[in-house]
């Protein structure tokens, strides 16, 4: 029996290696990915009912050698459609279309094409590695590399926003993982923003079955797409013109009302325009769409913050963090509301999974510091600002938080030493200067506790007229109050 167990957890523990050299080995050089999904990448020409040429794209060849995905502008305007793939031209015709989404499908008799692989845009992390392909202007096919920058969440998945770099025409090309899996298909890119591509899950591709079929549809008739209303919003943000990304938002929520996307940019214009109970009311319907939207939820905390609901603001953090208990910053900001707020406890607890996701946030152990003296447990207190000085050993305000750290435990040496260290950071500190003042004076050395204050009349009087109303004063090493 003792023989049989030990074999199967010899079992196990190869198996479990076979997996992680099986996942090591699955990553392709980028010249591997290129001559994989290059076969698979097709130029499209839209022309009008005069046969004039109207715009050139990308696409995709996906699932038969005979089916090609791209964005649905590439398009829209189109009385004809041609795709171009090794020299020779293929009449098309649109079989899917999910004009909200802008992407369609596109049948295509003929061509022998080889499609690629599916991914999962869901599994994908920030900072992996992903490449572009396409044939930009409709010539030459280019290639790059970049990692994933964000994941933006929408309804029925995320935007993919990446590095790689994406030139007019490249919309309905393919983003690929480090395996040469499709995970999304380039769709816009911000011109006067350095390399702010985006890109459509491929999840949409998969479920363009299930959405509008041509049948049903017209684009010729149907030129407004959301698309455009995205593109007008974008040009409007960048010029900073809230009253009229408002007018647009609202007719196009009221043109696409199960829009989130329209929803969340009314929202953002409204804030932007200083109208932040309007800007609560659009980002509301916007998770009335999708409820699991992270992003949609910090959001609307931030603006309940700003207006003053604290109950709601926590609440819409707290469904933030269970959207995706592993997001630092949405726990970050739930630690500092419950700080601000006086519930040290909840404080406690939500910067602890701060530092659990991300143990390098500096800032999260200075909060720690301040929480565990508040609740009295000074040992912690020491140890969180020695973590903050071992991330950041040049930061006096850690110093001085240390040294008020030592001042609760009553370690008196270690006190002084800190105040002094954080002077030599930073000379004009002062309640570094108010400190060590009050310390050299309570302990008999009035003249090296004038000295201190001195300097510290000289740099800031408001806080020097406070030296002389309590001699057990201390400034605190977050607000500058009594602690």
């Amino acid at each position: 029996m003792r023989f049989i167990k030990f074999y199967v957890c010899l079992l196990s523990i190869l198996f479990a290696a076979l997996v992680i050299t099986e996942s090591k080995v699955t990553a392709k050089t980028p010249s591997e990915v290129f001559k994989l999904v290059s076969k698979s990448v097709v130029v499209i020409k839209s022309y009008d009912d005069r046969d004039k040429l109207l715009t050139s794209g990308s696409g995709i060849v996906i699932e038969k050698s005979s089916d090609v995905v791209t964005n649905y502008h590439v398009i829209e305007r189109a009385a004809r459609i041609v795709v171009l793939y090794n020299n020779r031209e293929y009449n098309a015709t649109l079989r899917h279309v999910d004009q909200i989404r802008d992407i369609c499908s596109l049948s295509v008799p003929g061509l022998n094409a080889v499609p690629v692989s599916l991914g999962t845009a869901s599994s994908i992390e920030i900072g992996a590695t992903v490449y572009a392909i396409g044939f930009p202007m409709g010539v030459g096919l280019t290639f790059s590399d970049g990692i994933v920058s964000c994941l933006r969440e929408t309804s029925g998945g995320n935007y993919i926003q990446f590095t790689a770099p994406i030139s007019s025409g490249s919309s309905g090309g393919g983003l690929f993982d480090e395996q040469g899996k499709l995970i999304g298909i380039p769709t816009y890119f911000v011109s006067q923003g350095q390399l702010l591509n985006f890109a459509l899950p491929v999840e949409w591709v998969i479920d363009l079955p299930n959405r509008i079929s041509d049948k049903s549809f017209d684009h010729k008739k149907e030129n407004k797409s959301e698309n455009d209303y995205q593109r007008k919003a974008a040009a409007m943000e960048e010029k900073e013109d809230w009253v009229a990304q408002i007018a647009l938002c609202e007719r196009w929520t009221k043109e696409f009302p199960a829009s989130m996307r329209s929803w969340e940019l009314l929202g953002a214009a409204y804030a932007n325009n200083g109208d932040l109970n309007k800007a609560i009311e659009a980002y509301r319907q916007a998770v009335m769409i999708n409820q699991d939207s992270m992003q949609t939820w910090l959001e609307l905390g931030l603006l309940y913050g700003k207006t003053g609901q604290v109950e709601k603001q926590v609440d819409a953090y707290r469904k933030a963090v269970r959207i995706n208990h592993d997001y630092a910053g949405a726990w970050y900001k739930l630690a500092i509301v419950y700080r601000d707020t006086d519930q040290f406890s909840n404080a406690l607890e939500a910067s602890k999974q701060v530092v659990r996701i991300n143990p390098s946030h500096l800032s999260t152990w200075m909060v720690l510091g301040y929480l565990y003296g508040r609740l009295g447990q000074y040992d912690q207190q020491i140890d969180a600002y020695l973590q903050a000085l071992h991330l950041n050993r040049y930061s006096a305000d850690a110093y001085v938080c240390l040294g008020i750290a030592y001042k609760n435990a009553h370690r008196e040496e270690e006190e002084k030493e800190a105040f002094h260290q954080a002077l030599r950071l930073k000379p004009d500190n002062p309640i570094a200067l108010f400190n060590l003042a009050h310390d050299y004076m309570q302990h008999g050395e009035k003249e090296k506790g004038m000295e201190y204050y001195s300097r510290l009349q000289a740099i800031d009087p408001e806080i020097a007229k406070l030296f002389f109303n309590d001699l057990n004063y201390r400034m605190d090493c977050r607000t500058g109050r009594k602690n």
